[in-house]
């Protein structure tokens, strides 16, 4: 029998509670929490000896004592994470970890060492690796062909929900943030779908508060592609899709996975439907239980090494919303790469506009489009999507003075405020013009002859299609902004 204790007492415990009832030859033991009300309710909802139920400032430490206790899931808010591993690694207990299993990599390298130093198994519980799906999705990846691109996304619109619960979540600290929550996922299956070395190439997102309520970050490894998607404050389908030059699969709730879908070359469509076996816990419980069982001390599903790659693609995201000189090095390049060498009139005017408005749809809100000629401000291209209102052209003009204020993209101005006065207010009224993302210079040679604007997409996409349309049009490759922008 494999005898569990539970750090902490939360939704999450609870949950694992229920999931650990129905696995063989494992049992809950002890239960520790700051709540003597809560551990003795919890005990009892659980069947645990009330003796076992430890509380106070001392009871993680009196449950890790505690001689009967052979595994413990740490269930405690992540930035204890690696406080509590540590101490439960030392005193000889083997340990599931709620993801994500630590902060940093570096934090993840050191408990790794410690765990293989003492021969004790620590697995971070990363639920889709040990649902039923997870299998049969690898298998078919093998027909996939060669893998060229792999998208996860798992954006929820709970920000109101977790602002009013005050959760760690939204808490300033180090543990907070959207990418340490959903975004832990996300890179579970980047870690897994690309070997290798994984380089982080460009991000946008939005913050509050200074922590990540959405982060969208682009990889390479090699010739494959990846993108990470993850969202506090907005919805939309949470899915992991791995194309290849065969086909491709889209696998549904990424996060705790029943049903894929694989699509052939040939047109072919194949539906994977696979239940939970009880629950999306039980996986991951099951597989930690029989490894300890077998005397077996790290998961080949859920490495040690897994858990470390896992942290290093998500501690690049999270290093990129730091604003270095960097960006300002980058966006000089880009507005001396992205010239017309020869003129720019009406017939280059049409041709760019409507290269941003062809690459519109690929984005998920509509844009407003203007390009304005500078010697005497006629509009040489203006256009909307449906869904834009007369105030977007509001917007773009503003985004348009700051540029000419700055005498470069107006995002100049946001990248020079976060380096110089992050603290400050972005928007005073002294601003002149609106200094975000949207509004670069066009210059033939080195006069400046016309700006281009684009509002409406956020996060950095504003510059981000403008770019894109230039490379299109000219047939110039720029770098992209390595950091989020406004």
């Amino acid at each position: 029998m494999v005898n569990w204790g539970i750090l902490g007492a939360g939704n999450i415990a609870h949950r694992f509670a229920r999931s650990l009832a129905h696995v063989e030859g494992a049992r809950l033991v002890a239960i520790s929490c700051r709540s003597q009300e809560k551990a003795d309710a919890f005990a009892a909802e659980f069947d645990v000896d009330p003796s076992r139920a430890y509380a106070g400032s001392n009871a993680h430490h009196e449950l890790l004592a505690d001689d009967t206790v052979d595994i413990i899931y740490l269930a405690l808010p992540h930035s204890l994470h690696f406080e509590w591993a540590s101490a439960a690694l030392n005193a000889g207990k083997h340990i599931l970890c709620e993801k994500p299993a630590m902060l940093t990599a570096d934090e993840m390298k050191q408990v790794a060492a410690f765990a293989r130093e003492k021969k004790l198994l620590f697995m971070e519980a990363m639920k889709p690796r040990f649902v039923a799906l997870y299998q049969p999705v690898m298998d078919a990846i093998a027909n996939l062909g060669t893998i060229e691109h792999v998208e996860a996304t798992l954006c929820n619109d709970m920000a109101a929900y977790v602002e009013q619960a005050g959760t760690y979540h939204v808490q300033p600290g180090p543990g907070a943030g959207v990418l340490l929550d959903c975004g832990t996922y996300c890179a579970s299956w980047l870690e897994v779908l690309l070997p290798g070395t994984i380089t982080l190439t460009s991000i946008n997102g939005a913050t509050k508060n200074g922590i990540d309520y959405y982060a969208d970050a682009r990889y390479t490894n090699g010739s494959l592609s990846a993108r990470l998607e993850c969202a506090f404050e907005r919805g939309k389908p949470r899915t992991c899709t791995i194309v290849g030059s065969k086909g491709r699969i889209v696998v549904d709730e990424l996060h705790r996975p029943q049903h894929a879908t694989i699509y052939g070359q040939d047109g072919s469509v194949q539906e994977l439907d696979m239940p939970y076996e009880v629950d999306d816990f039980y996986g991951e419980v099951s597989h930690a239980t029989r490894l300890v069982e077998q005397g077996i001390s790290e998961s080949p599903i859920m490495s040690l090494d897994a858990s470390i790659r896992c942290a290093q693609i998500l501690d690049a995201a999270r290093g990129a919303f730091e604003v270095t000189p960097a960006a300002l090095d980058t966006l000089a390049q880009q507005e001396q790469l992205l010239r017309y060498p020869q003129q720019f009139g009406s017939a280059e005017a049409l041709e760019l506009g409507c290269a941003i408005a062809r690459l519109a749809p690929e984005y998920d809100r509509g844009i407003t489009a203007v390009i304005t000629r500078e010697s005497d401000g006629c509009l040489l291209f203006a256009w909307s999507t449906d869904d834009k209102a007369p105030r977007n052209y509001d917007f773009a003009e503003g985004k348009r003075q700051a540029s000419l204020a700055s005498g470069h993209a107006s995002v100049w101005g946001y990248l020079e405020h976060e380096l110089s006065a992050p603290d400050e207010p972005l928007f005073t009224e002294q601003t002149v013009g609106m200094p975000c993302a949207g509004a670069f210079p066009i210059f033939v040679g080195d006069e400046r002859v016309a700006t281009v604007c684009v509002s409406g997409l956020h996060e950095g996409r504003d510059h981000e299609i403008v770019v894109r349309a230039f490379q299109q049009v000219l047939g110039v490759a720029a770098p992209a902004l390595p950091c989020i922008v406004a």
